[in-house]
């Protein structure tokens, strides 16, 4: 009897519909080859129970459901994965996951690996306020980004506006909202900015901060994996913070492109990420790698060179909760480890 496995994601405007996107097209071609029935589980919070019931009649689940979507956490659909999850159906990518390594707090539980850069972490308003200004005035601009969040919600670039050795509440800071992508920057004190992050601690837990990273206009590559292999990257041109370090217009920035990972520019990435940084990481967050996605993606901008003048890249986040759109190429080895991980999960129940 074919496993059933169900392709879960949100359906309201602006979220993932599998129908509109190359890859996961691909990965329904995918699964055709394979012995699988595909059920198509679109979610919404008032539709939370009839999707209850399809999904605890499953297999497993694949999930495409951003953190924050219009203001709509994704609290309902962690809550039915976790039952799921104790009723036998196999779940990618697991809420407990996610927890572990598709939040920002892996950027400082991460900061001594190879990908690795200076970074510091607030788990209330206060701490970020007795720390972030010394933080500034030592690094002079930072990005300061909410725990959880997506499509650049609660990441914003601060920097002094002047040079000062030390900074206070009354300091101004030019501060740039990355999830707006025009280029405009405004000036706040530092108090303010403070009194602004507030909300960010109510979903999302903690505040990281993160070097800014000088050569952001060149793009950013994103290596997309499957469990601990590298399936595929993009060169893609982020706007959000480019004003403030950089006189590049935003207007001027490339498409992204999607490739496989075979493409020679990035082999010493995929190098370095399959043999040194993602073990690494799973053993540092008592990950096994078949307990890693089936897929997910981490997102590497460009560091200081080294001393032979070759790139170093930086992590900027991980990736897990709705990764897409995905290089097509990627989606047979997305469904056939699905598959596998699908059927040890069928044996053990």
């Amino acid at each position: 009897m074919p496993a059933s496995i169900g392709i879960l994601w949100r359906d309201e405007p602006g979220a993932v519909r599998p129908a509109e996107d190359r890859g996961l097209a691909a990965l329904f071609d995918a699964f055709e080859q394979l012995p699988v029935d595909v059920v198509p589980l679109p979610f919404g919070d008032d539709r939370a129970s009839a999707v209850r019931s399809q999904l605890l009649r499953l297999d497993g689940v694949l999930v495409w459901v951003n953190p924050v979507q219009d203001g709509v956490t994704r609290g309902r659909v962690d809550e039915l994965l976790h039952e799921a999850s104790t009723k036998g159906v196999w779940v990618s990518a697991h809420p407990e996951v996610i927890k572990k390594m598709g939040t920002k707090e892996v950027l400082y539980r991460t900061r001594h690996l190879g990908w690795g850069s200076d970074c510091d972490i607030y788990r209330s308003i206060d701490e970020l306020a007795a720390r972030l200004p010394a933080r500034l005035a030592q690094r002079g601009r930072l990005v300061v980004k909410q725990g959880r969040g997506n499509g650049g919600n609660g990441v914003w670039g601060v920097a002094l506006a002047e040079p000062a050795p030390s900074a206070s509440p009354g300091s101004w800071l030019r501060a740039q909202d990355a999830s707006a992508r025009d280029g405009s920057v405004e000036h706040v004190t530092l108090g303010t900015f403070v009194e602004r992050c507030a909300e960010y601690f109510a979903w999302s837990g903690f505040l990281i901060d993160q070097e800014y990273q000088g050569r952001l206009a060149e793009g950013m590559v994103r290596c997309y994996f499957s469990h601990d292999e590298v399936v595929g990257f993009s060169h893609q041109w982020p706007k959000g913070l480019l004003e403030l370090g950089s006189n590049i217009p935003a207007r001027e920035v490339r498409a992204s492109t999607r490739e496989g990972p075979d493409v020679a520019a990035y082999q010493s990435l995929r190098r370095s990420a399959e043999s040194e940084w993602v073990p690494e990481m799973a053993r540092l967050l008592d990950l096994r790698s078949h307990q890693l996605p089936v897929l997910w993606d981490a997102d590497f901008l460009y560091g200081p060179k080294d001393e032979a003048g070759q790139d170093r890249f930086v992590l900027c986040e991980i990736n897990v909760s709705a990764v897409w759109p995905f290089p097509p190429m990627a989606a047979p080895t997305i469904a056939a480890n699905t598959l596998a991980r699908v059927n040890e999960a069928m044996a053990k129940r």
